[in-house]
């Protein structure tokens, strides 16, 4: 099969060889089963891709290009969000922002089928490639895609905050009817099914 395959090959156009080389790398990927299955279908002459295509539209929906950078301290983070209300807490004393250069992050939501822990959405990024995010990008996320929270609460499952009370807490971009807010909400409580989960692109 593989002589028969080569001896075809060898006659095709520049064009085709770049597309059967490119079907190749898909088909030899990640999500090579996915697209195995695709491709069988069209070859039968079925309706395909259309998962394919859902999928990717899904995922771009929730891909963001965070900048990142500069000197602000946290109350003026806080204030550049334009929040209706923000937990007292978040101050420069808890969440003191840390040098670090200009540059650009690139954020991505994620979320789960049930109410999942921490950990299990900890476990998920890391099964996906993704890097726990840190309090500031949701700062900066918070100022630069305000409208995003108001269709679902967006959880930073940063190294939490010890509270003066003993509880581990992460900072989540939260929103009450039409108003947005600034939250504190604890590490190990069990989140809500329509939570979204925000992590940093490797």
């Amino acid at each position: 099969m593989l002589g028969a395959l080569m001896r075809k090959i060898v006659n095709l156009s520049l064009e085709m060889l770049k597309v059967i080389y490119d079907l190749v790398e898909k088909l030899s990927g990640e999500a090579g089963q996915e697209w195995l299955a695709e491709l069988k279908k069209f070859l039968r002459k079925e309706n395909c891709w259309t998962g394919v295509i859902e999928n990717t539209a899904q995922q771009a929906k929730n891909i963001f290009h965070l900048m990142v950078g500069g000197n602000r301290t946290t109350e003026e983070m806080v204030k550049a969000g334009k929040y209706d209300w923000s937990n007292g807490d978040i101050t420069s004393k808890n969440f003191p922002m840390r040098p670090r250069p200009a540059g650009k992050r690139i954020i991505e939501l994620i979320e789960l089928d049930h109410g999942p822990t921490s950990e299990e959405v900890l476990a998920e990024a890391e099964r996906l490639g993704l890097e726990r995010p840190v309090y500031e990008d949701a700062l900066f996320f918070g100022e630069q895609f305000p409208e995003k929270q108001r269709e679902r609460p967006i959880v930073f499952l940063h190294e939490p905050w010890q509270s003066p009370g003993g509880g581990l807490r992460v900072l989540v971009l939260d929103s009450i009817s039409v108003e947005r807010g600034l939250s504190l909400r604890w590490f190990g409580h069990r989140w809500d099914r329509y939570c979204m989960f925000a992590f940093v692109r490797k």
